[in-house]
């Protein structure tokens, strides 16, 4: 029985990784299906744009929408803004993909322009009847928008509304004013398709994706009996008045799905093969994930050189009655005390200035002024600690293998 619950615990985590099931957008999934079937069906050439938060599912929509289409029905085009930083490169991709037949490679190797009007005599060269449709995705749609005069996109909404070559481009952005991005002549040849995916905003719409995530389907090589013990343990935690509780929390910190898929991921990784999940289990993981105390947690991920620099910051505060201070104070605090104690840990004064800096970073010490003078070294800045001594003895007692000398400096005389 506990190697049955170990596959189910399996089949869940694999579930998460591939991070590819839909649910709660059908109408969306039905509007862009049928965007895209009436180019393949009909050869009417369209253009939609697909926007919503990071996280939402909008990458999961279209992976479900192509997926329900038949593999020699259609040709597929990815780009992303991200890879595709210019338009020659994006150009370049896109006649590669469209493999098409007695391609010279003086095109693909040759300028922007041979390319483009090559792509374009290729799609004059099509028609609504005969042609294999395109189904182009543009990923980071607002990443092509900053391209030089939109050219590469004029083009390919050109050839949408030219009804040459079957052809429908799928925009994909988490920018909610991508449509002012784009020139008065681009935006006048898009169709202006808008499929905007809202992320959940109620516990229960959270909790229905959790129930989606964590039930076992009858696809699952599962004895019968085990899904259907897994399932029904699932439907009583998800009515545990506890777990909504959770959600509601978790809701606070975030909507997107990529905070409940850590979080029961976690969860899952955390359980023992012969037990079910339990509302304790995701309290727990939630608790460890998005509870912990995050100055403690940037603390433990210093270096040892930085410890001591925050250290001597926060000697330096309980002496002088929390005043600011600038990285001379500290460096010199810390040299006394180095030079006094062990000689390893004496390093070079640049060394030391960028370790200063990346504590700034890391926001352990806040900047008095908001804005810089520019007159004024980056040495003698004056600063503030967001970190008191008391703080610092926590941090040094769960710090793996801290020298004996830095515990003893924390709670000997302040030096």
């Amino acid at each position: 029985m506990g190697t049955d619950f170990g596959i189910c615990i399996q089949n869940i985590k694999k579930k998460i990784i591939l991070n590819d099931q839909l649910y709660g957008f059908d109408t969306e999934r039905s509007e862009l299906l049928q965007i895209v079937k009436k180019t393949i069906d009909y050869g009417e050439s369209d253009s939609v744009i697909v926007l919503g938060p990071r996280g939402c599912g909008k990458s999961v929509l279209i992976e479900s929408v192509i997926k329900e289409l038949l593999p020699d029905s259609h040709t597929l085009v990815m780009l992303n803004g991200l890879i595709h930083t210019d338009d020659n490169l994006a150009l370049k991709s896109i006649i590669q993909q469209l493999q098409i037949k007695n391609l010279d490679g003086a095109y693909v190797e040759g300028s922007y322009a041979d390319n483009i009007c090559f792509l374009l005599e290729s799609f004059r060269a099509g028609n609504k009847m005969a042609s294999k449709s395109i189904i182009m995705v543009l990923d980071k749609f607002d990443m092509f928008c900053s391209h030089t005069n939109q050219t590469l996109l004029y083009n390919l909404f050109d050839a949408v509304q030219s009804q040459q070559n079957p052809l429908s481009i799928i925009g994909v952005s988490s920018r909610i004013d991508v449509i002012e991005l784009l020139e008065k002549r681009v935006k006048s040849r898009f169709s202006h398709n808008i499929l905007m995916i809202k992320p959940p905003s109620e516990p229960h719409e959270l909790l229905g994706r959790l129930k989606c995530l964590l039930q076992l389907s009858k696809d699952c090589k599962i004895e019968s009996d085990v899904r259907k013990n897994w399932n029904n343990n699932i439907n009583l935690l998800i009515s545990d008045p506890q777990l909504q509780d959770l959600m509601n929390d978790l809701l606070k910190l975030s909507n997107n799905n990529t905070k409940l898929n850590m979080l029961v991921f976690m969860a899952l990784s955390n359980l023992s093969k012969d037990k079910m999940l339990m509302v304790e289990n995701l309290i727990c993981s939630f608790n460890s994930l998005y509870k912990q105390d995050l100055t403690l947690v940037n603390l433990l991920g210093l270096s040892v050189l930085e410890l001591c620099l925050m250290i001597s910051i926060c000697h330096h505060s309980e002496i002088y009655n929390k005043e600011p201070f600038n990285f001379e104070m500290i460096y010199a605090r810390y040299c006394k005390f180095a030079s006094r104690n062990s000689s390893l840990l004496v390093t070079k004064r640049q060394v030391i200035i960028k370790a200063f800096e990346r504590i700034s970073i890391m926001e352990l010490i806040q900047p008095v002024t908001a804005i810089e003078n520019k007159n004024i070294l980056k040495e003698y800045r004056l600063y503030k600690s967001s970190v008191n001594l008391d703080k610092m003895k926590a941090a040094s007692n769960l710090y793996y293998r801290l020298p004996p000398v830095i515990l003893q400096w924390i709670d000997s005389n302040i030096i």
